[in-house]
């Protein structure tokens, strides 16, 4: 009996390695492990990430380029200096005096270890611990599909660029006035045919999947508009990340306007622009107005002064009537020759500058020549005055003050973890609607 008895012990055991280790193998392998049969159908579309700590005193979030850690206090320590390691060794990454780290620039869809040591001072000099104090990986999702629409028949192709790492992608379309998306496909391809479009007028998106560590990321998606009407006109929409429309999947004032008015968008605006062009190391909204708009369009949207403040822009001041020679280097200068370029090669071109809602991180903050974002946006305004230029003051009319974090929580971008009340800066589809259309609308009257 006792032999009998510890035969089906043993019999147990191995079933149960045997159940472990398939299950190991069937999530790391089988796309649809982690979706539900109604997920596959309507399928949600929300970011996933993770990440595995060496110890629980440290905790990681990982988006698409962005980290965000968190650590328990090191008795005596100064401060900190955070390490990265891609896999081509360690490389210093930021230094903190707090015990947690916001950083940028990383890599999508790769594998990161990261790795803290304090140090303290004696005699004003720093003393860094030789050894890391606490170590923590993760993977950062997989960088965001482009999607191309072209007609096809009946239908419309979809193409995108391949995805570093990527292992599949998943289409999704949801019907306009709908709010669910339907997932169409799994494909390893880089693109997909529509062979009929499921309405006149419809969305697509295209999300990059990596497996790793057993683990699914997803990337984030391009809310894509498709519609067989006949546009009435183009809209040209130039600005910053607020412009783009990075904390609503790419689909801004800009394309909700377009939306409303069966506008075709064509959107100019690049991450961290500037009106003045004194920065030399990013984009300069005033000149790419001069190179890429021609009167071919209904509508110019201008939005910036965000990052003119936070780089420190010289602002400069209003010209005199008459006045053809501007300082570009200057905010009020690079604007002014945007709007008066606009006035002599568009006269029938609606022109609207929108300012950004008050970001109450930036308002109250006075940059490295001691002006605050409110200095910027009065000087915007005076301008638009002067050329007597719509202005959709979003900064003074909107509601949006993100000072109230109940309102950064629920209508500004959390970056999956990184900025988990909202980063204050970069409104939700919803907050353009509520907050930035009525102003908009208004001002284009």
């Amino acid at each position: 009996m006792k032999v009998r008895n510890a035969i089906i012990i043993t019999l147990a055991v191995i079933c149960a390695g045997l159940a472990v280790t398939v299950g190991i193998f069937a999530r790391k392998y089988a796309p649809q492990v982690t979706e539900t049969q109604a997920q596959s159908q309507s399928a949600e579309l929300t970011t996933k990430a993770g990440s595995k700590a060496s110890s629980k005193t440290i905790t990681l979030d990982l988006s698409e380029y962005r980290a965000y850690l968190t650590w328990n206090a090191v008795d005596g320590a100064s401060g900190y200096y955070v390490y990265y390691d891609d896999g081509s060794g360690w490389q210093e990454y930021g230094k903190t005096e707090k015990i947690d780290f916001r950083g940028k620039d990383l890599v999508g869809g790769t594998s990161y270890l990261f790795g803290i040591k304090p140090y303290s001072l004696s005699q004003n000099k720093e003393v860094i611990s030789g050894k890391f104090v606490y170590t923590i990986g993760g993977n950062t999702l997989p960088n965001t599909p482009q999607v191309k629409v072209k007609k096809a028949g009946e239908g419309y192709q979809l193409t995108w660029e391949a995805i570093n790492h990527a292992d599949e992608y998943i289409v999704y379309t949801m019907v306009q006035g709908q709010t669910e998306w339907k997932r169409e496909t799994i494909t390893k391809k880089t693109r997909f045919l529509i062979k009929k479009a499921p309405a006149e007028t419809f969305f697509a998106a295209v999300r990059a999947v990596r497996y790793a560590d057993s683990k699914k990321y997803i990337s984030d998606y391009v809310k894509t508009r498709i519609s067989a009407k006949k546009t009435a006109g183009k809209l040209y929409s130039c600005g910053d990340s607020i412009a783009i429309g990075v904390g609503s999947h790419g689909y801004s004032y800009a394309n909700i306007f377009a939306e409303e008015h069966n506008l075709e968008v064509v959107n100019g605006a690049v991450a961290s622009a500037q009106i003045s062009s004194q920065n030399k190391g990013v984009d300069h909204i005033g000149q790419r107005i001069m190179q890429q708009v021609t009167d071919q369009y209904r509508y110019v949207m201008i939005e910036g002064g965000n990052n003119d403040y936070f780089f420190g822009a010289a602002l400069g001041t209003v010209t005199a009537d008459g006045t053809k020679k501007f300082d570009m280097n200057t905010t009020c200068g690079a604007l002014e020759s945007a709007l008066t370029y606009l006035k002599e090669n568009c006269p029938k071109t609606k022109v609207i500058v929108i300012l950004s809602h008050d970001a109450a991180l930036r308002s109250e903050v006075k940059n490295r020549l001691g002006l605050t974002l409110t200095d910027y946006m009065d000087a915007i305004r005076a301008v638009c005055k002067k050329y007597n230029v719509a202005v959709a003051d979003c900064y003074k009319e909107s509601g949006l003050n993100t000072k109230d974090l109940s309102l950064s929580d629920k209508y500004t971008h959390h970056y999956n973890g990184v900025f988990p009340k909202g980063d204050g800066l970069h409104p939700t589809e919803e907050a353009y609607r509520l907050f930035y259309m009525p102003v908009l609308n208004k001002a284009a009257k």
